[in-house]
């Protein structure tokens, strides 16, 4: 069956006309739901910043049409926030007379490079031919907590905020109150990359939060609202009052997997209830169903450690 690809540019998200939002779509067929992700160009006086290349060099071509003319007179750089197909398959545009420095946490590098990373684009390669002119490109300019982009009017200031990959990064425009959160925050829920990141990514939105933004953009859920992020914070939070709970009434428990497999009814905390208070329904349920439940094994395996 035919694959769905689709590319558009979004008026209006970020508040402000320096901050352009572009939106790549993909579903293997009609039948199967449809993944949308966001880029960014930041326009700023000395700088254009593109932030995540989305799914192919196409992407980012059809962006830099987008943003030709603010190109005179400014340095073209990008920005991976995380090492995710859907955020860097589009970086192979930039080499050649489109070359340009490519930003990331030192993570992202390393997992770009890995054979894994590898394995699943020539999966994709055999099945879909939008993805033939994909070559992973890691990024160039690495760093490890923080980096800051002076752009003359506006401060880019790059964060590691680790979780949902251990190589997330967001940017703050405090000149702006503008978050891009990226993959850190998701609505309707961000995933957990596993036990481990738990911590983290509670630790990485308590963070943000910190920051008090006016307005959140992330890679996924087409929503500005800081109560994304607020929201997002409250849910993990829950979780983990909930493991604790339990485990203060079941001293050294010996989880089977099958129990972990159904963790939230452990912790009867269902899907339902977890999305209750969302502002707006949820697109994909099967995808966001299987997220909950990841997220709460993970953080009930993270409590009982």
């Amino acid at each position: 069956m035919a694959y769905i690809k689709r590319f558009e540019s979004v008026k209006g998200l970020s508040g402000d006309e320096r901050v352009r939002v572009f939106r790549s779509a993909f579903a293997e067929s009609e039948e199967k739901g449809l993944m949308e992700v966001d880029a960014y160009a930041i326009i700023t006086r000395d700088y254009v910043v593109v932030c995540d290349t989305l799914l192919c060099p196409e992407d980012m071509e059809a962006v830099l049409r987008e943003v030709q003319d603010e190109l005179a007179g400014r340095q073209l750089l990008v920005v991976n926030s995380h090492a995710d197909w859907d955020h860097t398959w589009g970086n192979n545009y930039f080499q050649g007379r489109h070359a340009a420095p490519i930003i990331a946490h030192a993570s992202c590098r390393e997992r770009m490079l890995a054979k894994e990373a590898q394995e699943g684009l020539d999966e994709y390669q055999k099945r879909f031919d939008c993805f033939q002119h994909v070559v992973l490109r890691p990024p160039t300019l690495t760093f490890n907590d923080q980096l800051t982009i002076e752009g003359g009017d506006l401060t880019l200031q790059l964060l590691h905020t680790p979780g949902h990959q251990r190589d997330q990064v967001s940017l703050w425009i405090p000149e702006l109150r503008l978050l891009l959160a990226f993959d850190v925050a998701e609505f309707p829920l961000p995933s957990l990359e596993s036990e481990q990141a738990a911590p983290l990514m509670l630790s990485s939105l308590e963070r943000l939060c910190a920051l008090q933004p006016e307005r959140v953009l992330c890679g996924h859920g087409k929503r500005n609202s800081v109560a994304t992020l607020t929201g997002n914070l409250a849910y993990f939070r829950e979780i983990e009052r909930r493991a604790r709970l339990l485990l203060s009434q079941m001293p050294l428990p010996q989880f089977k997997e099958n129990e972990l497999k159904s963790a939230p009814n452990l912790l009867g905390f269902s899907f339902e209830e977890a999305i209750a208070t969302l502002e707006g329904p949820c697109e994909d349920d099967k995808f966001y169903r299987w997220v909950h439940n990841q997220n709460c094994r993970h953080i009930l395996q993270w409590v009982s450690q």
